[in-house]
């Protein structure tokens, strides 16, 4: 793995600057890709396949899936603020510790969780078993990478997913829909037990990931902190009113940001938008991810969810896809008359690295 582990002294800092709104510049991470892959695009980068693959491989001993990472991270350059993180992936890997069967799609490196639960009433009831296959390789694994790499890589909490995202995925989203409108008591129920199983896996990882074994805490959005973090989603959202966001997922996270000490709210295209103006609601939010989504307008087209963001006096995180892709720093830096509170995570290949450089010294982030 191409990084030292000293650049953490001053990437702790800066970091910590940036969540307490210090930091009069914003964080740009930067990280190419070397390899023959397809490159450009965070999600879809050769090396999170491999260890992917790794870290599902049953046949492979725990032991050895950290030397796996490290060879995998080979590949990978790491520039402005950029830093090699672990965590247990993908998106809803909550219902696989609850039950769901799986399968692994090895081309776009992904895991899709299938459907379990035939009654809605048996959601009010399921429980995470600390025997489960998954879950006990999970924690094993998140143990031996910090062991491991002591201290040169950043651990963070697995990519849970969201608590109704979890709810659709295992009951499946057309019947939980009529469900909302038909039994909405059951459905709170179910989305409470959901969240409840859900803080119990937050405290099984958290007993796991020792502060004073790693540099800081990190999850599957890439940043850096030294006090535990994790991104907030809701994408079923997209399918729901605001009328019933309000009341069957509101609650639940509003608890969520008061039980993690840093929060960053997932929001994922153009069905989410109307919902920004409950979430920008709770206090103890520190922030919200905007993804304009596969096949929507660019970066650039979105100047209300920018503004409202800044407005409230949260934190805004996007992703850069491919040097393609930088001009929209300066939009949203021009837009809102700040860098303050702006994080972009950038990646793409290895031949792309001048125009990024351009970038990083332009915003005084090519230099620690």
């Amino acid at each position: 793995m191409n990084f030292e582990k000293s650049r953490y002294d001053s990437l702790v800092r800066l970091f910590e600057d940036w969540w307490n709104k210090d930091l009069d510049r914003p964080i740009i991470q930067v990280t190419l890709e070397n390899s023959s892959g397809e490159g450009g695009d965070f999600f879809a980068s050769n090396y999170r396949k491999v260890i992917l693959d790794a870290m599902y491989d049953f046949d492979l001993p725990v032991s050895e899936v950290p030397k796996i990472i490290d060879k995998a991270y080979d590949c990978v350059e790491y520039y402005g603020d950029a830093i090699p993180v672990f965590y247990m992936r993908p998106t809803g890997i909550l219902g696989g510790f609850l039950g769901q069967t799986y399968g692994i799609d090895h081309k776009q490196g992904t895991v899709w969780f299938n459907k379990m639960c035939p009654e809605l009433s048996q959601l009010k009831d399921i429980q995470l078993q600390p025997d489960n296959p998954l879950l006990v390789r999970a924690l094993e694994i998140t143990k031996s990478v910090q062991e491991y790499f002591q201290g040169r890589i950043a651990v963070g909490l697995p990519d849970f997913g969201g608590v109704m995202d979890i709810v659709s995925s295992i009951r499946d989203a057309n019947p939980l829909l009529m469900e909302l409108c038909l039994e909405p008591d059951d459905v709170t129920d179910a989305c409470m037990n959901i969240h409840e199983q859900f803080k119990k896996a937050y405290g099984m990882f958290m007993d796991v990931i020792d502060e004073n074994s790693i540099p800081g805490y990190t999850c599957w959005a890439t940043m850096l902190s030294k006090k535990p973090y994790f991104v907030l989603q809701n994408d079923f959202s997209a399918m729901i009113s605001t009328d019933m966001y309000d009341e069957f997922y509101l609650p639940i996270l509003q608890e969520e940001c008061r039980l993690i000490p840093r929060t960053i709210y997932h929001l994922d295209g153009p069905g989410a938008v109307r919902h920004l103006d409950s979430i920008l609601t709770v206090p103890e939010l520190d922030g919200v991810q905007w993804i304009n989504g596969a096949g929507a307008p660019g970066l650039d087209k979105w100047p209300d969810i920018y503004k409202k963001i800044h407005a409230a006096g949260k934190l805004c995180q996007v992703f850069i896809n491919g040097s393609s892709e930088l001009s929209y720093i300066d939009y949203i830096v021009d837009l809102l008359g700040t860098a303050k509170g702006l994080c972009f995570i950038c990646s793409g290949q290895s031949h792309e690295k001048d125009a990024f450089d351009k970038y990083l010294q332009k915003y005084g982030a090519w230099k620690l």
